[in-house]
Protein backbone atom coordinates (compact mmCIF):
# COMPACT_ATOMS: atom_id res chain seq x y z
CA UNK A 1 0.00 0.00 0.00
CA UNK A 2 2.88 2.22 0.96
CA UNK A 3 3.91 1.97 -2.50
CA UNK A 4 0.98 2.53 -3.99
CA UNK A 5 0.65 5.90 -2.28
CA UNK A 6 4.68 6.32 -3.31
CA UNK A 7 3.84 6.82 -7.04
CA UNK A 8 0.44 8.97 -6.68
CA UNK A 9 2.32 11.49 -4.64
CA UNK A 10 5.02 11.68 -7.06
CA UNK A 11 2.56 11.73 -10.25
CA UNK A 12 1.04 14.27 -8.51
CA UNK A 13 3.96 16.44 -7.39
CA UNK A 14 4.90 15.72 -11.08
CA UNK A 15 1.64 17.48 -12.32
CA UNK A 16 1.96 20.35 -9.75
CA UNK A 17 5.39 21.42 -11.05
CA UNK A 18 4.27 20.77 -14.51
CA UNK A 19 1.48 22.97 -14.36
CA UNK A 20 3.49 25.87 -12.40
CA UNK A 21 3.56 28.34 -15.33
CA UNK A 22 5.53 31.27 -13.34
CA UNK A 23 8.89 32.45 -13.95
CA UNK A 24 10.34 33.52 -10.38
CA UNK A 25 9.76 31.22 -7.34
CA UNK A 26 9.59 33.28 -4.11
CA UNK A 27 9.82 31.95 -0.28
CA UNK A 28 5.70 33.07 -0.31
CA UNK A 29 5.53 30.63 -2.98
CA UNK A 30 7.57 27.78 -1.55
CA UNK A 31 5.44 28.29 1.71
CA UNK A 32 2.15 28.14 -0.45
CA UNK A 33 3.65 25.16 -2.36
CA UNK A 34 4.14 23.28 1.12
CA UNK A 35 0.38 23.98 2.07
CA UNK A 36 -0.67 22.55 -1.08
CA UNK A 37 1.87 19.45 -0.59
CA UNK A 38 0.17 18.90 2.70
CA UNK A 39 -3.62 19.04 1.10
CA UNK A 40 -2.63 16.98 -1.64
CA UNK A 41 -1.21 14.22 1.15
CA UNK A 42 -4.56 14.81 2.92
CA UNK A 43 -6.65 14.07 -0.17
CA UNK A 44 -4.52 11.01 -0.95
CA UNK A 45 -5.50 9.05 2.03
CA UNK A 46 -8.75 9.55 1.37
CA UNK A 47 -8.20 8.17 -1.85
CA UNK A 48 -6.20 5.50 -0.63
CA UNK A 49 -9.21 4.35 1.83
CA UNK A 50 -11.25 4.62 -1.61
CA UNK A 51 -9.15 2.17 -3.19
CA UNK A 52 -9.56 -0.02 0.37
CA UNK A 53 -13.34 0.19 -0.70
CA UNK A 54 -13.05 -0.57 -4.73
CA UNK A 55 -10.02 -1.96 -5.69
CA UNK A 56 -8.22 -2.38 -8.63
CA UNK A 57 -10.46 -0.45 -10.58
CA UNK A 58 -9.83 3.17 -9.06
CA UNK A 59 -6.20 2.92 -8.96
CA UNK A 60 -6.36 2.21 -12.68
CA UNK A 61 -8.69 5.50 -12.56
CA UNK A 62 -6.51 7.60 -11.13
CA UNK A 63 -3.58 6.42 -13.29
CA UNK A 64 -5.50 7.38 -16.24
CA UNK A 65 -6.32 10.60 -15.02
CA UNK A 66 -2.65 11.30 -14.55
CA UNK A 67 -1.44 10.11 -17.96
CA UNK A 68 -4.50 12.49 -19.63
CA UNK A 69 -2.87 15.68 -17.74
CA UNK A 70 0.02 14.67 -18.77
CA UNK A 71 -0.92 14.54 -22.37
CA UNK A 72 -2.71 17.71 -21.97
CA UNK A 73 0.51 19.40 -20.80
CA UNK A 74 2.31 17.70 -23.94
CA UNK A 75 -0.09 19.25 -26.48
CA UNK A 76 -0.26 22.67 -24.79
CA UNK A 77 4.10 22.97 -25.17
CA UNK A 78 3.53 21.88 -28.37
CA UNK A 79 1.06 24.37 -29.63
CA UNK A 80 2.89 27.33 -27.94
CA UNK A 81 5.38 25.88 -30.07
CA UNK A 82 3.85 26.39 -33.32
CA UNK A 83 2.25 29.31 -32.08
CA UNK A 84 5.78 31.14 -31.53
CA UNK A 85 6.90 29.94 -35.22
CA UNK A 86 4.21 31.31 -36.99
CA UNK A 87 4.28 34.98 -35.64
CA UNK A 88 5.00 37.42 -37.91
CA UNK A 89 4.84 41.50 -38.35
CA UNK A 90 2.10 43.41 -40.34
CA UNK A 91 2.14 46.65 -42.09
CA UNK A 92 -0.84 48.46 -42.88
CA UNK A 93 -1.40 51.03 -45.31
CA UNK A 94 -4.65 53.62 -45.53
CA UNK A 95 -5.81 55.83 -48.18
CA UNK A 96 -8.65 57.78 -49.33
CA UNK A 97 -10.65 55.83 -52.10
CA UNK A 98 -11.00 58.94 -53.95
CA UNK A 99 -7.95 60.75 -54.03
CA UNK A 100 -5.70 57.86 -53.12
CA UNK A 101 -4.23 59.85 -50.61
CA UNK A 102 -2.58 58.51 -47.23
CA UNK A 103 -4.90 58.76 -43.76
CA UNK A 104 -2.86 59.89 -40.81
CA UNK A 105 -4.61 58.84 -37.09
CA UNK A 106 -6.97 55.93 -38.37
CA UNK A 107 -7.67 53.23 -35.95
CA UNK A 108 -6.05 49.76 -36.81
CA UNK A 109 -7.64 47.06 -34.79
CA UNK A 110 -6.74 43.54 -34.94
CA UNK A 111 -7.34 40.46 -32.02
CA UNK A 112 -4.19 37.82 -31.22
CA UNK A 113 -4.33 34.81 -29.43
CA UNK A 114 -7.48 36.59 -27.48
CA UNK A 115 -5.79 40.12 -27.10
CA UNK A 116 -6.58 43.07 -28.83
CA UNK A 117 -4.02 45.46 -30.65
CA UNK A 118 -4.90 48.78 -31.88
CA UNK A 119 -2.92 51.68 -33.02
CA UNK A 120 -2.83 54.64 -35.51
CA UNK A 121 -1.63 55.31 -38.66
CA UNK A 122 1.46 57.68 -39.07
CA UNK A 123 1.75 60.70 -41.65
CA UNK A 124 2.03 58.52 -44.46
CA UNK A 125 -1.12 56.09 -43.39
CA UNK A 126 0.96 53.37 -42.04
CA UNK A 127 1.07 51.14 -38.95
CA UNK A 128 3.25 48.62 -38.13
CA UNK A 129 1.63 45.54 -35.57
CA UNK A 130 5.28 43.29 -34.53
CA UNK A 131 4.97 39.38 -33.60
CA UNK A 132 1.06 38.33 -34.22
CA UNK A 133 -0.46 35.10 -35.09
CA UNK A 134 -3.54 35.24 -36.57
CA UNK A 135 -5.36 32.69 -38.53
CA UNK A 136 -6.01 32.57 -42.40
CA UNK A 137 -9.85 34.23 -41.22
CA UNK A 138 -8.51 37.09 -39.19
CA UNK A 139 -9.23 40.54 -40.21
CA UNK A 140 -8.09 44.21 -39.59
CA UNK A 141 -10.45 46.47 -38.56
CA UNK A 142 -9.89 50.10 -39.97
CA UNK A 143 -11.90 53.52 -38.96
CA UNK A 144 -11.69 57.06 -38.72
CA UNK A 145 -13.54 59.93 -37.52
CA UNK A 146 -15.71 60.99 -40.48
CA UNK A 147 -15.03 58.12 -43.15
CA UNK A 148 -17.09 54.64 -43.57
CA UNK A 149 -14.88 52.00 -41.48
CA UNK A 150 -13.93 48.55 -43.14
CA UNK A 151 -12.18 45.90 -42.38
CA UNK A 152 -9.25 43.72 -44.85
CA UNK A 153 -8.36 40.35 -44.37
CA UNK A 154 -4.91 39.33 -43.14
CA UNK A 155 -4.13 37.67 -46.15
CA UNK A 156 -4.27 40.92 -48.17
CA UNK A 157 -3.25 43.30 -45.36
CA UNK A 158 0.19 43.09 -46.21
CA UNK A 159 -0.63 43.67 -50.03
CA UNK A 160 -2.69 46.63 -50.77
CA UNK A 161 -3.40 49.75 -49.24
CA UNK A 162 -6.84 49.82 -47.42
CA UNK A 163 -9.07 52.19 -48.59
CA UNK A 164 -11.38 54.62 -46.71
CA UNK A 165 -14.30 56.34 -48.25
CA UNK A 166 -14.99 59.84 -46.30
CA UNK A 167 -18.81 60.10 -45.48
CA UNK A 168 -18.97 63.45 -44.17
CA UNK A 169 -19.12 65.78 -47.71
CA UNK A 170 -22.87 65.11 -48.48
CA UNK A 171 -23.16 67.11 -51.58
CA UNK A 172 -24.13 64.57 -53.78
CA UNK A 173 -28.06 64.16 -54.10
CA UNK A 174 -30.24 61.78 -55.43
CA UNK A 175 -33.82 62.34 -55.69
CA UNK A 176 -37.23 61.26 -57.40
CA UNK A 177 -40.79 60.66 -57.17
CA UNK A 178 -42.41 57.36 -57.09
CA UNK A 179 -45.44 56.16 -58.95
CA UNK A 180 -47.17 53.00 -58.80
CA UNK A 181 -50.37 51.60 -60.45
CA UNK A 182 -52.64 51.44 -57.82
CA UNK A 183 -55.42 52.13 -60.56
CA UNK A 184 -55.78 50.30 -64.00
CA UNK A 185 -59.07 52.33 -64.74
CA UNK A 186 -56.94 55.21 -65.83
CA UNK A 187 -53.51 55.78 -67.64
CA UNK A 188 -52.08 58.00 -65.33
CA UNK A 189 -49.87 55.96 -62.88
CA UNK A 190 -50.39 57.30 -58.73
CA UNK A 191 -47.92 58.35 -56.31
CA UNK A 192 -47.09 55.80 -53.79
CA UNK A 193 -47.76 58.23 -50.84
CA UNK A 194 -45.67 58.91 -47.73
CA UNK A 195 -42.66 56.44 -45.54
CA UNK A 196 -42.12 54.40 -48.87
CA UNK A 197 -38.29 53.40 -47.74
CA UNK A 198 -35.53 54.27 -50.46
CA UNK A 199 -32.16 53.13 -50.14
CA UNK A 200 -28.86 54.25 -52.09
CA UNK A 201 -26.13 51.56 -51.66
CA UNK A 202 -22.50 52.37 -52.53
CA UNK A 203 -20.71 49.17 -53.53
CA UNK A 204 -16.81 50.49 -52.27
CA UNK A 205 -13.33 49.04 -52.94
CA UNK A 206 -11.22 48.38 -49.13
CA UNK A 207 -8.32 47.15 -51.81
CA UNK A 208 -7.73 45.54 -55.32
CA UNK A 209 -10.34 42.50 -54.19
CA UNK A 210 -12.48 42.82 -51.77
CA UNK A 211 -15.26 45.22 -51.07
CA UNK A 212 -17.76 46.64 -48.38
CA UNK A 213 -21.41 48.43 -48.99
CA UNK A 214 -22.75 51.87 -46.99
CA UNK A 215 -26.23 52.53 -47.38
CA UNK A 216 -28.59 55.54 -46.81
CA UNK A 217 -31.53 55.57 -46.28
CA UNK A 218 -34.49 57.60 -46.66
CA UNK A 219 -38.47 58.17 -46.63
CA UNK A 220 -41.13 59.30 -49.29
CA UNK A 221 -43.16 62.35 -48.39
CA UNK A 222 -46.88 62.87 -48.49
CA UNK A 223 -46.16 63.70 -52.49
CA UNK A 224 -44.00 60.38 -53.14
CA UNK A 225 -40.74 62.56 -52.95
CA UNK A 226 -37.53 61.53 -52.00
CA UNK A 227 -34.36 62.60 -51.60
CA UNK A 228 -30.84 61.42 -50.08
CA UNK A 229 -27.67 63.32 -49.60
CA UNK A 230 -24.45 61.50 -50.33
CA UNK A 231 -20.99 61.45 -50.73
CA UNK A 232 -19.61 61.15 -54.05
CA UNK A 233 -18.72 57.55 -54.61
CA UNK A 234 -16.35 55.90 -57.15
CA UNK A 235 -18.65 53.04 -58.31
CA UNK A 236 -21.76 55.50 -58.12
CA UNK A 237 -24.94 53.93 -56.30
CA UNK A 238 -27.58 51.41 -56.81
CA UNK A 239 -31.15 52.57 -55.29
CA UNK A 240 -33.41 49.77 -53.93
CA UNK A 241 -36.80 50.35 -52.67
CA UNK A 242 -39.00 48.41 -50.00
CA UNK A 243 -41.92 45.92 -51.41
CA UNK A 244 -45.46 48.02 -50.95
CA UNK A 245 -49.08 46.65 -50.15
CA UNK A 246 -51.56 48.77 -51.68
CA UNK A 247 -55.49 48.40 -52.77
CA UNK A 248 -55.28 48.02 -56.38
CA UNK A 249 -58.68 49.01 -58.33
CA UNK A 250 -59.45 47.26 -61.45
CA UNK A 251 -61.79 45.68 -63.82
CA UNK A 252 -62.14 41.66 -63.74
CA UNK A 253 -64.00 39.31 -65.74
CA UNK A 254 -63.63 37.03 -62.61
CA UNK A 255 -61.75 36.33 -59.52
CA UNK A 256 -61.17 33.05 -57.63
CA UNK A 257 -64.89 33.53 -55.23
CA UNK A 258 -66.65 33.13 -57.96
CA UNK A 259 -67.91 30.01 -58.15
CA UNK A 260 -67.67 30.42 -62.42
CA UNK A 261 -65.20 32.62 -64.41
CA UNK A 262 -67.16 33.01 -67.49
CA UNK A 263 -69.63 34.71 -69.17
CA UNK A 264 -72.45 34.83 -68.63
CA UNK A 265 -72.41 33.14 -65.34
CA UNK A 266 -69.87 36.22 -64.11
CA UNK A 267 -69.79 40.12 -65.33
CA UNK A 268 -66.78 42.00 -65.92
CA UNK A 269 -66.80 44.33 -62.75
CA UNK A 270 -64.69 46.47 -61.23
CA UNK A 271 -63.23 45.35 -58.03
CA UNK A 272 -60.17 45.78 -55.41
CA UNK A 273 -57.70 43.58 -54.22
CA UNK A 274 -54.82 43.71 -52.26
CA UNK A 275 -51.50 43.67 -54.32
CA UNK A 276 -47.92 43.75 -53.54
CA UNK A 277 -45.58 46.13 -56.16
CA UNK A 278 -41.81 45.85 -56.28
CA UNK A 279 -39.81 48.18 -58.79
CA UNK A 280 -38.91 46.44 -61.78
CA UNK A 281 -41.27 43.92 -61.35
CA UNK A 282 -44.18 43.34 -62.80
CA UNK A 283 -45.55 39.68 -62.97
CA UNK A 284 -49.16 39.89 -61.68
CA UNK A 285 -51.26 39.65 -64.61
CA UNK A 286 -54.47 41.77 -64.86
CA UNK A 287 -57.34 40.27 -66.78
CA UNK A 288 -57.97 41.66 -70.10
CA UNK A 289 -61.57 42.79 -70.34
CA UNK A 290 -62.99 44.31 -73.74
CA UNK A 291 -66.59 44.47 -73.02
CA UNK A 292 -67.30 47.41 -71.18
CA UNK A 293 -71.02 47.04 -71.85
CA UNK A 294 -73.67 44.19 -71.96
CA UNK A 295 -77.17 43.88 -72.99
CA UNK A 296 -79.41 42.45 -70.23
CA UNK A 297 -82.58 40.84 -71.16
CA UNK A 298 -85.12 40.63 -68.53
CA UNK A 299 -85.87 36.88 -67.18
CA UNK A 300 -87.43 34.42 -69.03
CA UNK A 301 -90.08 32.76 -67.41
CA UNK A 302 -87.87 30.28 -65.17
CA UNK A 303 -86.08 33.18 -64.14
CA UNK A 304 -83.18 33.35 -65.87
CA UNK A 305 -80.97 35.65 -67.38
CA UNK A 306 -80.27 36.11 -71.17
CA UNK A 307 -77.18 38.87 -71.87
CA UNK A 308 -75.25 39.73 -74.99
CA UNK A 309 -72.28 41.25 -74.99
CA UNK A 310 -71.37 44.41 -76.37
CA UNK A 311 -68.64 45.37 -79.59
CA UNK A 312 -65.66 43.71 -78.72
CA UNK A 313 -62.74 42.25 -81.14
CA UNK A 314 -64.64 38.72 -80.01
CA UNK A 315 -67.95 40.06 -81.13
CA UNK A 316 -67.28 42.53 -83.46
CA UNK A 317 -71.60 41.56 -85.21
CA UNK A 318 -72.89 43.73 -82.67
CA UNK A 319 -73.19 47.08 -83.08
CA UNK A 320 -74.80 50.00 -81.41
CA UNK A 321 -74.09 53.20 -84.44
CA UNK A 322 -74.65 56.71 -82.71
CA UNK A 323 -75.01 60.05 -83.81
CA UNK A 324 -73.23 62.99 -82.20
CA UNK A 325 -75.70 65.66 -80.09
CA UNK A 326 -73.30 68.53 -79.07
CA UNK A 327 -70.39 66.91 -77.50
CA UNK A 328 -72.49 64.00 -76.83
CA UNK A 329 -74.18 60.96 -78.31
CA UNK A 330 -77.66 59.40 -79.16
CA UNK A 331 -78.79 55.84 -80.09
CA UNK A 332 -79.78 55.51 -83.90
CA UNK A 333 -80.26 51.94 -84.66
CA UNK A 334 -78.82 48.48 -83.35
CA UNK A 335 -77.17 45.39 -84.92
CA UNK A 336 -77.59 42.65 -82.37
CA UNK A 337 -76.56 39.53 -83.84
CA UNK A 338 -74.95 37.34 -81.66
CA UNK A 339 -74.56 36.29 -77.67
CA UNK A 340 -70.67 35.21 -78.65
CA UNK A 341 -68.01 36.23 -76.35
CA UNK A 342 -64.47 35.04 -75.80
CA UNK A 343 -65.66 32.26 -73.79
CA UNK A 344 -68.25 30.80 -76.44
CA UNK A 345 -71.79 31.36 -77.66
CA UNK A 346 -75.12 31.44 -75.37
CA UNK A 347 -77.93 29.13 -76.81
CA UNK A 348 -81.35 31.49 -77.08
CA UNK A 349 -83.48 28.15 -77.62
CA UNK A 350 -82.56 27.90 -73.71
CA UNK A 351 -85.01 30.64 -72.86
CA UNK A 352 -88.29 31.09 -73.14
CA UNK A 353 -90.67 34.30 -72.95
CA UNK A 354 -94.36 34.45 -72.80
CA UNK A 355 -95.56 34.32 -76.36
CA UNK A 356 -95.46 37.27 -78.43
CA UNK A 357 -94.19 39.96 -75.39
CA UNK A 358 -91.86 42.91 -75.89
CA UNK A 359 -89.41 42.26 -72.99
CA UNK A 360 -87.10 45.22 -71.76
CA UNK A 361 -83.69 45.35 -72.13
CA UNK A 362 -81.45 47.39 -70.77
CA UNK A 363 -77.49 48.15 -71.46
CA UNK A 364 -75.35 47.10 -68.60
CA UNK A 365 -72.60 50.02 -68.44
CA UNK A 366 -69.21 48.23 -66.78
CA UNK A 367 -66.83 51.26 -66.24
CA UNK A 368 -69.80 53.55 -65.11
CA UNK A 369 -69.02 56.67 -67.54
CA UNK A 370 -69.91 55.71 -71.05
CA UNK A 371 -73.58 56.31 -70.45
CA UNK A 372 -75.38 58.77 -68.78
CA UNK A 373 -78.88 58.67 -69.21
CA UNK A 374 -79.69 54.50 -70.05
CA UNK A 375 -81.16 54.36 -73.79
CA UNK A 376 -84.82 52.38 -73.59
CA UNK A 377 -84.41 48.86 -75.17
CA UNK A 378 -86.77 46.29 -76.58
CA UNK A 379 -86.32 42.58 -77.59
CA UNK A 380 -89.33 40.70 -79.24
CA UNK A 381 -90.35 37.49 -78.56
CA UNK A 382 -92.05 35.06 -81.53
CA UNK A 383 -95.36 32.67 -81.27
CA UNK A 384 -93.10 30.18 -79.73
CA UNK A 385 -91.55 32.37 -76.74
CA UNK A 386 -88.35 32.42 -78.12
CA UNK A 387 -86.34 35.92 -78.60
CA UNK A 388 -87.28 36.63 -82.61
CA UNK A 389 -84.31 38.12 -84.85
CA UNK A 390 -86.16 40.81 -86.16
CA UNK A 391 -85.70 44.41 -88.45
CA UNK A 392 -86.33 47.64 -87.16
CA UNK A 393 -88.06 50.98 -88.75
CA UNK A 394 -84.86 52.99 -88.31
CA UNK A 395 -82.61 50.09 -89.90
CA UNK A 396 -81.63 48.27 -87.58
CA UNK A 397 -81.59 44.27 -87.41
CA UNK A 398 -80.86 41.42 -84.55
CA UNK A 399 -82.24 41.11 -81.58
CA UNK A 400 -82.29 44.04 -79.65
CA UNK A 401 -83.98 47.67 -80.58
CA UNK A 402 -84.80 50.83 -79.89
CA UNK A 403 -88.26 50.51 -77.84
CA UNK A 404 -91.58 51.37 -79.47
CA UNK A 405 -94.72 51.78 -78.08
CA UNK A 406 -97.98 49.02 -79.35
CA UNK A 407 -98.31 51.75 -82.33
CA UNK A 408 -94.57 51.34 -83.31
CA UNK A 409 -93.93 54.53 -81.78
CA UNK A 410 -90.61 55.63 -80.15
CA UNK A 411 -91.00 55.88 -76.34
CA UNK A 412 -89.91 58.87 -74.78
CA UNK A 413 -85.89 59.32 -74.62
CA UNK A 414 -85.69 56.15 -76.17
CA UNK A 415 -82.30 57.06 -77.39
CA UNK A 416 -80.76 58.00 -74.38
CA UNK A 417 -77.49 60.06 -73.88
CA UNK A 418 -74.10 58.73 -74.70
CA UNK A 419 -70.89 60.32 -73.55
CA UNK A 420 -67.88 58.37 -75.07
CA UNK A 421 -68.00 56.63 -78.70
CA UNK A 422 -65.57 55.61 -81.73
CA UNK A 423 -65.43 56.09 -84.91
CA UNK A 424 -67.31 54.00 -87.34
CA UNK A 425 -67.90 55.55 -91.34
CA UNK A 426 -68.86 59.07 -92.17
CA UNK A 427 -72.01 58.97 -90.65
CA UNK A 428 -72.36 57.42 -87.55
CA UNK A 429 -69.95 56.55 -84.22
CA UNK A 430 -70.18 53.44 -82.74
CA UNK A 431 -70.76 52.18 -78.73
CA UNK A 432 -68.05 49.95 -78.42
CA UNK A 433 -64.20 48.78 -76.98
CA UNK A 434 -61.76 46.97 -79.02
CA UNK A 435 -59.06 47.17 -75.98
CA UNK A 436 -58.84 46.37 -72.83
CA UNK A 437 -60.08 48.48 -70.11
CA UNK A 438 -57.53 47.99 -67.75
CA UNK A 439 -54.23 50.10 -68.35
CA UNK A 440 -50.94 50.05 -67.81
CA UNK A 441 -47.94 51.74 -69.01
CA UNK A 442 -44.83 48.98 -67.59
CA UNK A 443 -41.69 50.15 -67.92
CA UNK A 444 -38.64 49.12 -66.69
CA UNK A 445 -35.91 51.60 -65.52
CA UNK A 446 -32.14 51.12 -64.35
CA UNK A 447 -31.22 51.69 -60.95
CA UNK A 448 -27.83 51.96 -60.80
CA UNK A 449 -26.65 55.97 -61.30
CA UNK A 450 -22.96 57.36 -61.29
CA UNK A 451 -22.08 60.11 -58.83
CA UNK A 452 -18.41 60.01 -58.78
CA UNK A 453 -18.00 63.25 -58.71
CA UNK A 454 -18.10 66.36 -56.01
CA UNK A 455 -21.81 67.90 -56.25
CA UNK A 456 -23.36 65.44 -58.77
CA UNK A 457 -27.06 65.54 -58.98
CA UNK A 458 -29.29 63.10 -60.27
CA UNK A 459 -33.78 63.14 -60.23
CA UNK A 460 -34.69 59.70 -61.15
CA UNK A 461 -38.34 58.76 -60.51
CA UNK A 462 -39.52 55.57 -60.27
CA UNK A 463 -42.53 53.18 -61.14
CA UNK A 464 -43.76 50.61 -59.39
CA UNK A 465 -46.16 49.17 -62.04
CA UNK A 466 -49.03 46.97 -61.86
CA UNK A 467 -48.07 44.65 -59.26
CA UNK A 468 -45.81 41.68 -58.63
CA UNK A 469 -48.41 39.95 -56.66
CA UNK A 470 -51.53 39.53 -55.24
CA UNK A 471 -53.47 37.95 -52.96
CA UNK A 472 -56.27 36.53 -55.15
CA UNK A 473 -56.55 35.24 -58.59
CA UNK A 474 -57.98 37.45 -61.27
CA UNK A 475 -59.60 36.41 -64.62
Amino acid sequence: MKSKFTILTVMAFAILIAGCSKDKFNENDAINAQKDLLNLKYQHELDLETLKQKGATAMQQLINTAALEQLKLNDSLKIKSNIAARKQDYTIRVVDVISNAPLADADVTVSSEGKIFAAKTNAQGIVTFTALYLFPTSTFLVSKTGYAATQISQSLAANSNVKLWNTTDLTNEITGTLYIETDLTNNTPEKVGAKVLVTAAANIPTNSSESYSVYFPTYTDAAGVYSIKVPAAPNGYTLSFEQIAADQKLYVNATEDDAVASFPASLPRLTTIKTYFNVNNFNAPFPTVTSSYYFKVAADKTGRTLYFPGSTYYNYYNQVLLSSVSDKFQVERLNINSTNNQNGNTDLNMYTYDANAKINVEIVDITGNIIKSAPKLMANAGSNGKLAYTYSPEGGSGYVHLKRDDAGVLVSDAKGVILKAVPYDSNYSSLGNNSNINITTNRGITNTYLLSNKGDKKVVNFYYGSGDSRVKQVY
